[in-house]
């Protein structure tokens, strides 16, 4: 599958749908979702890895580091980010990130 040409904002941040990505790694800056509230809008690709792990996975140096990231997460069971227009700027909403129950220690 072929990397997608994406349209651009006014910023130079790229928008659309993660199902046009080969792979995460070409997953557009915005991302279309739908917001709690049932509008269409973006969320920023760098919000949502910073919540659902794939940020912090960069950094691991140790399969120790990512244990350590594991047992710090353990008690979350959601978090939410910004929903925006195409423009990246204006929020129009939130779009809930869901995790595992929270384990038993």
């Amino acid at each position: 599958m072929p990397t997608p040409t994406y349209r651009a904002n006014a910023s130079g941040e790229t928008f659309g749908s993660l199902a046009d990505a080969p792979s995460p790694d070409d997953a557009p800056d915005l991302i279309q979702v739908v917001s709690t509230g049932g509008k269409t809008g973006y969320l920023r690709r760098s919000e949502l890895e910073a919540v659902d792990g794939t940020a912090a996975m960069k950094t691991f140096t140790s399969p120790a580091d990512a244990l350590a990231w594991q047992e710090s997460q353990a008690d979350r069971a959601q978090e939410t980010v910004q929903v925006y227009l195409e423009d990246g700027k204006t929020v129009i909403g939130e779009f809930l990130v869901a995790f595992d129950e929270p384990r038993e220690r």
